[in-house]
Formats: C-alpha cells, sequence, structure tokens
C-alpha cells in the first residue's frame, strides 16, 4: 500500500476511534441508569469491541469481516493494553515521570501502536486470502 493510502487509513482509524467511543460511553451512560455500573460497564466494553471490530474492517480498512478476524480483534485490544500497562509502569517507576504526563504519553503512543497492529492482522487476512484462491486461467 502507498503512503496515502496509510494516511488515509489512519485518519478514518482515528475517526472510528472517536465514534467508538461517543457511542461506547452514551451507552454506559445509558446502562448505568437500569443496571449495575459494574454490569453495564462491562456490557458497554463488550459492545464497544464488537463495534471497534465493525468499523476497523469495513470503514478503516475496507475489508470483510469474518469470524476468523472477530476473534483477532480483542487479542490486538488486549496486546496493546498489556504493553501500554508495561510502558505506564516504566516511565511511572522507573523514569520518574508525573503519572498524569505519562498515562498522556501511553494514550498517544497507543494510536499509531493500536493501527499498525490491526492493519497488520488485516493486511495477513488479505494475503492469505488471495493465496486461497485458485489461479486464473
Amino acid at each position: 500500500m502507498n503512503e496515502d493510502s496509510t494516511r488515509g487509513q489512519f485518519v478514518r482509524y482515528v475517526i472510528a476511534g472517536g465514534v467508538n467511543t461517543t457511542v461506547t460511553y452514551v451507552l454506559l451512560v445509558a446502562l448505568m441508569r437500569v443496571v449495575e455500573y459494574r454490569l453495564a460497564y462491562s456490557f458497554a466494553y463488550v459492545a464497544g469491541i464488537a463495534l471497534g471490530c465493525w468499523l476497523q474492517s469495513r470503514f478503516v480498512f475496507h475489508v470483510p469481516l469474518d469470524w476468523r478476524n472477530a476473534f483477532r480483534f480483542p487479542a490486538v485490544y488486549a496486546i496493546q493494553f498489556l504493553i501500554g500497562l508495561l510502558l505506564l509502569w516504566a516511565l511511572v517507576d522507573i523514569a520518574s515521570m508525573r503519572r498524569e504526563w505519562a498515562a498522556l504519553l501511553v494514550v498517544v503512543l497507543n494510536v499509531p501502536f493500536g493501527f499498525f497492529m490491526l492493519r497488520l492482522l488485516l493486511q495477513v487476512r488479505t494475503r492469505s486470502s488471495a493465496h486461497d484462491r485458485p489461479a486464473r486461467r
């Protein structure tokens, strides 16, 4: 892929993230009015992963959503979370950075990291599916 498509994908990734965050937050607030807050948070979090999966596949990267990718998306988010947590710990406890600044840096660094992890995940799928198809004659 060329640089223009990467830039366009990244812009769409940021937009999708904003939409997902907004929708998930509104859902969370609405659910907290009718169910216990931990249950509301859990449901909204799972809904956010599902919405994120759909937005990343269809809107950001323009690839079909299949069950294999749908199950890989939570893994990407888990890896992103663990790396962010490790980086936050290193910045606060080892580098003695203020927690607020360290958290901001982790969030900023996680955006492009998540983008490239998802892009790699979806490109691997599209490349392998091209190899799975029979050759045209």
